[in-house]
């Protein structure tokens, strides 16, 4: 969570702006902290954003990944528990002039899919952890550049890794394997203390 609304780079918020206002019309603007969670993760910083549903953690990453892919750095990955949600989420990140693709147990051929990222034709990829912790996925993400990966549902972490989503537990393991030089994002709406 951020507690100032500080800019420390106006290049990077001159264009999340402009991409704002371009997708959501010229009057839009950013709610409280999603400014400094865009900022966070563009220069670097490992970013934990912990915000009620409907705030607009998705908004936080899709900016990021544009100008993120913009910049030449490489794709995005986003790692859902929910494959319902991918559709919309690769719909809304449209908005933002973004083309994403759902790589999970529906996914028809995923070495099709893995092919059409290495050529370009995404910025973002929607994942599950249990298809990021296989091999072949592994594989591939050692032949991409990797510009950033958003671990939504973060919670997952702790309150079903260690008994529903296994595969939540071993989402250290993706991190390890991608250069240090890739941003990553955690988001969340229900995070408790322990948690």
């Amino acid at each position: 969570m951020f507690t100032s609304s500080k800019i420390n780079n106006p290049k990077i918020y001159k264009r999340a702006l402009e991409l704002l206002q371009s997708a959501y019309g010229q009057d839009a603007y950013f709610r409280d902290h999603q400014y400094e969670a865009i900022e966070s993760v563009l220069i670097n910083r490992r970013t934990l954003v912990v915000e009620k549903t409907g705030w607009g953690k998705s908004l936080v990453y899709f900016t990021a990944a544009r100008i993120l892919s913009e910049s030449g750095r490489g794709i995005t990955l986003i790692i859902s528990p929910l494959l319902v949600l991918m559709n919309n989420q690769i719909e809304a990140a449209e908005k933002l002039g973004l083309k994403g693709i759902a790589i999970n147990s529906e996914t028809p051929d995923i070495d099709e899919a893995f092919e059409n990222c290495r050529q370009g034709m995404y910025n973002l990829i929607f994942t599950t952890p249990e298809q990021i912790v296989k091999e072949s996925f592994r594989t591939f993400l050692r032949n991409i550049p990797v510009a950033m990966l958003v671990i939504d549902e973060a919670h997952c972490i702790s309150d079903w890794g260690h008994d529903f989503r296994l595969e939540y537990m071993r989402l250290r393991e993706i991190v390890s394997i991608l250069p240090t030089s890739t941003a990553l994002l955690a988001t969340t709406a229900t995070a408790n203390n322990r948690v």
